[in-house]
């Protein structure tokens, strides 16, 4: 006859789960606030009392059947029923079932108090963890559930009988568990949101004084994003419109909301996105250098944004993952600034942190993958990713300009270096006359007073300007250093452009070689063909475009092989100018006359305008960059289209004018056209081509100042002719009559 029978539970279970799922204190506080997280709280205060843990929360509180079965039942499969909170539909963060342990590992006695509204009783839960001896069943040993006078909405939960003492080191351990819950800066306002998640905020205590965490509360909020050196946001509304600005810039003037799409770089009024919606972007921007950070928070700044640097993403209030994280770079911004290519200023992930919010709660544009790791990268993905990181990129190219950081074209570099060295040579001067000084005074006191057994010495005497030698010294050795970095970017581009150049090249010279074979080739492919399709009128109209296209390639392939020719020619020598106009009228007037653009050129007969020696493929490269400025500006405009370009002798200078009618150049950028990485251009997405991402950096006129400068010449926009809306001027030194 067999017996039925019950397993039964010894009470002294409860001590040892408590134990082995919660080994540490922290990790059992910060369970606890997870819960309250859970509840949709959106304050939680934690006060460390001499002997008690306070925890409060402003959450949605529990029922007397969610405290039995929540709480009193071990294993609950509560938050696997429910695996969203009910106000803000928040992921559950809370480990299923450890809550109740956590009391228990971090104190003898836990009581519950708790209210679902504000006007009826709550319910408070005592449980005095001592009675849970082994050798008692767990069924035996009562815990106890009555009522309490009415209050505000939420749940206290007081644990006495402290196990451990909390030390400041351990706090900052639970504010880095307790971090990544919400985003630290809301991005859309959450009045345009139902049921939006307003945040989650936890506030420590010690003793009743407020415990600010020197590196994760007060400096994570306030030192070190009130550090950053910009604002740069984004946002897009709901007909797909997207704006930005760069707002507490550092460096100048803020740029106020500006229309822009990532695909189109030179429109003046963009079209507006055809998927995205609803997305907003906020990111603070530091450069990391410690002459441009305060001392004391430079390597807090630093390490803080190594570790939690980036831009992370959220839908609907919740963190998208693996987006932001370490070693994550879903804006190709650590791509973009290993390259070195277009962008030489700080750009990488480590130079910003940011937030980037998407609002899609009917999962329109957005679907994540069935792993719930990141999203399916679909059409408003792409759209997303291609303008974040074109705001971002443009943002900083503004950013640097305005910084100065090797942007300022004509000689700035030799001139800030020779300021360098007089800085040097001051304090050099400074010392040697202080030392002299100080001996001098030495000596004679020495013999005056040696009597008195007076052994000091004279003080070294400071410099006119207030500051001592030592001083002085630091500072010129400051300013050098700053210049070699300035002069080890400045290389670095330069053996880039040289790299392209020569590439540039030799593809031209390749191509050159094939083209007379392949004109022969054509000429008789297309004779066979026209004689086959006799008649045919679309055939042919096809035939003579495409002849026409290629006569245009073979035109421009012969120009850049002449200049290739003569980059080769090391030696200086003088350039007529209006044969390099000529030249330039047959390399590009097929391109001028495809784009429907009328080109003249007005030289004077008989007159070489011969300039003082220089490379032959100087002037080349000059006009080709107005040429290509003005193909640009060109297409931005309607009517007809107008590029001018004339050259002629006044005294000893050489004046070359080119002219379009494009939209021409504000009044506020014209001083500003010739530094470096200046453009009014939008950057190119991260996976644009090498020459998408080079076109509209803000190199070209730079380029031209600096061949011109170095020619002793000069570059300036001046004030167009009638029809014209764009004039640049160049002025070249003659060539000196022997």
């Amino acid at each position: 006859m067999s017996e039925e029978l019950r397993f039964t539970t010894d009470a002294g279970l409860i001590d040892r789960l408590g134990r082995e799922l919660v080994g540490r204190q922290e990790t059992a506080l910060i369970e606890l606030v997870k819960n309250s997280y859970d509840a949709d709280a959106q304050n939680v205060t934690v006060t460390l009392e001499p002997h008690a843990l306070v925890i409060e929360d402003d959450g949605t509180g529990m029922t007397r059947e969610e405290v039995i079965a929540g709480f009193l039942r071990l294993a609950s499969t509560l938050k696997v029923s429910e695996p969203r909170s009910r106000l803000f539909y928040r992921q559950r963060a809370g480990r299923k079932g450890i809550g109740r342990f956590s009391t228990q590992r971090l104190g003898q006695v836990l009581r519950l108090q708790t209210w679902i509204d504000n006007t009826s009783p709550g319910i408070e839960l005592v449980v005095d963890w001592r009675n849970f001896e082994s050798g008692r069943d767990l069924n035996e040993v009562p815990v106890y559930l009555g009522a309490v006078p009415h209050r505000k909405r939420g749940t206290s939960i007081r644990v006495e009988g402290l196990r451990d003492d909390w030390s400041d080191a351990q706090i900052r351990r639970c504010w880095r568990g307790l971090l990544a819950l919400q985003q630290p800066f809301p991005v859309v306002p959450v009045e345009r949101r139902p049921n939006a998640d307003p945040g989650f905020k936890v506030s420590f205590l010690r003793d009743g004084g407020l415990f600010d965490d020197p590196s994760l509360v007060a400096d994570f909020q306030t030192e070190i994003l009130s550090h950053h050196h910009a604002l740069i946001e984004f946002r897009v509304d709901g007909d797909g419109m997207a704006e930005w600005r760069i707002s507490q810039n550092n460096f100048g003037p803020d740029r106020g909301w500006a229309k822009i799409h990532h695909a189109y770089r030179d429109a003046i009024d963009p079209p507006k996105y055809a998927i995205l919606r609803d997305v907003a972007m906020k990111t603070h921007y530091f450069i990391l250098l410690p002459e441009l950070l305060p001392t004391v928070v430079f390597t807090r700044i630093r390490d803080t944004l190594r570790a939690e640097g980036g831009i992370r993403l959220y839908r609907n209030g919740f963190r998208v993952v693996p987006y932001g994280e370490p070693e994550n770079d879903w804006l190709r911004l650590d791509q973009i600034y290993a390259q070195r290519g277009t962008v030489l200023a700080p750009i990488a992930n480590r130079n910003f942190f940011g937030v980037i919010e998407v609002y899609d709660p009917a999962g329109e544009q957005f679907e994540e993958h069935t792993s719930r790791e990141g999203l399916i990268e679909k059409e408003a993905f792409l759209e997303l990713t291609g303008l974040a990181t074109a705001v971002i990129v443009t943002a900083v190219s503004r950013i640097a300009e305005d910084r100065g950081r090797k942007q300022s074209a004509g000689g700035s570099t030799q001139r800030k270096a020779n300021e360098n060295l007089e800085k040097l040579r001051d304090a050099a001067r400074a010392a040697r006359e202080s030392e002299e000084e100080s001996s001098r005074e030495a000596a004679g006191k020495k013999a005056n007073d040696q009597s008195a057994g007076d052994t000091g010495t004279a003080p070294h005497p400071k410099p006119a300007g207030g500051e001592s030698s030592a001083a002085l010294i630091e500072q010129s050795i400051d300013l050098i250093e700053k210049q070699r970095a300035e002069l080890a970017d400045e290389a670095a581009l330069l053996r880039l452009l040289a790299t392209l150049g020569l590439t540039t090249s030799e593809f031209s010279h390749e191509t050159g070689m094939t083209f007379e074979a392949v004109r022969m080739d054509f000429q008789a492919v297309f004779e066979i063909a026209l004689a086959a399709r006799a008649g045919d009128n679309a055939f042919s109209t096809q035939a003579e475009r495409a002849k026409s296209m290629l006569a245009r390639l073979d035109a421009l392939t012969g120009y850049l092989n002449e200049l290739a020719s003569a980059r080769s020619v090391r030696q200086l020598a003088p350039v007529s100018v209006s044969k390099a106009l000529g030249e330039f009228k047959v390399g590009v007037s097929k391109l001028a006359e495809k784009a429907g653009i009328e080109l003249t050129i007005d030289v004077p007969a008989y007159d070489p305008l011969y300039t003082r020696p220089m490379h032959a493929a100087e002037i080349a490269s000059m006009l080709l960059n107005f040429f290509s400025n003005s193909l640009k500006a060109l297409r931005r405009v309607e009517g007809e289209r107008l590029i001018h370009v004339e050259a002629a002798a006044d005294g000893r200078e050489v004046v070359i004018r080119f002219c379009d009618s494009g939209d021409g150049i504000p009044d506020d950028h014209k001083e500003k056209v010739f530094d470096l990485f200046f453009t009014t251009r939008i950057a190119a997405p991260a996976g644009a081509s090498t020459a998408e991402q080079f076109s509209g950096t803000g190199l070209g006129l730079w380029i031209v100042h600096q061949i011109i400068s170095k020619a002793g010449g000069d570059i300036e926009v001046v004030d167009p002719p009638a029809g014209y809306s764009t004039c640049l001027e160049v002025r070249l030194p003659a060539e000196e009559q022997e």
